[in-house]
């Protein structure tokens, strides 16, 4: 009795269209979420890094200030241990800064998406409001720089005094001695700052309203 046996016709291609439809919806507002939970790992990620990298500068700093006969070794660990510490922090911070500037410009994309399919403007909309503005975070983004290079600027300097106590060179000598350590020292921290300071208008360029399509980045 094969014969009375009849096949389920497929759904309406209505409901097809509606249910794939439905499930790209389910799909979008996922990934929302975890792009979400992305940017503020991220965010949580520099803080915890500016803490962290501050903090430490801030005990070597302390120990070597507090030692009773400073030695060439305590001077150059003054010297270049400490704005080391800084830099590194600061591109580890940098690294953390790009990946929720990659977040927040792919959320801004699928705010627009998502949007698109309810048929609705502006229902999902705080991504792309930040977006907009570029300068809505640059004030405290500064600040760290400031905090940490400022604190890498602390190393340099008690370096040079407890060089000039530890190298018992004549009197006429010394000036030449810590001319000679803050011209390099300069040299070496202008040179980070332009690095840096190119490296972060990058990621503000790729990642900005204007930027580039999330594909090409």
């Amino acid at each position: 009795m094969r014969f009375l046996r009849r096949t389920p016709s497929p759904p309406p291609v209505e409901i097809q269209e509606l249910g794939g439809q439905t499930q790209a919806f389910q799909a979008m507002l996922a990934e929302y979420n975890w792009l979400r939970q992305e940017s503020l790992n991220a965010i949580g990620n520099r803080v915890t890094i500016a803490n962290f990298m501050f903090g430490a500068m801030a005990i070597i700093l302390a120990a070597l200030i507090g030692q009773p006969a400073p030695s060439t070794g305590t001077a150059l660990v003054s010297l270049i241990g400490v704005p080391q510490i800084a830099k590194v922090g600061l591109m580890i911070w940098l690294g953390e800064y790009n990946r929720s500037q990659r977040a927040g410009k792919w959320l801004a994309e699928l705010e627009v998406r998502i949007n698109t399919a309810i048929g609705r403007k502006n229902v999902l909309s705080w991504e792309s409001t930040l977006l907009s503005n570029s300068l809505h975070m640059s004030y405290p983004y500064s600040s760290v720089l400031l905090l940490l290079l400022g604190a890498g600027w602390a190393g340099i300097f008690v370096g040079v005094m407890q060089l000039r106590v530890a190298a018992g060179l004549p009197a006429d000598q010394v000036p030449w001695l810590i001319g000679g350590v803050l011209v390099a020292a300069v040299a070496m921290e202008a040179w980070f700052l332009v690095f840096f300071r190119r490296k972060w208008l990058q990621i503000k360029r790729n990642y900005s309203k204007s930027g580039p399509s999330m594909w090409t980045v």
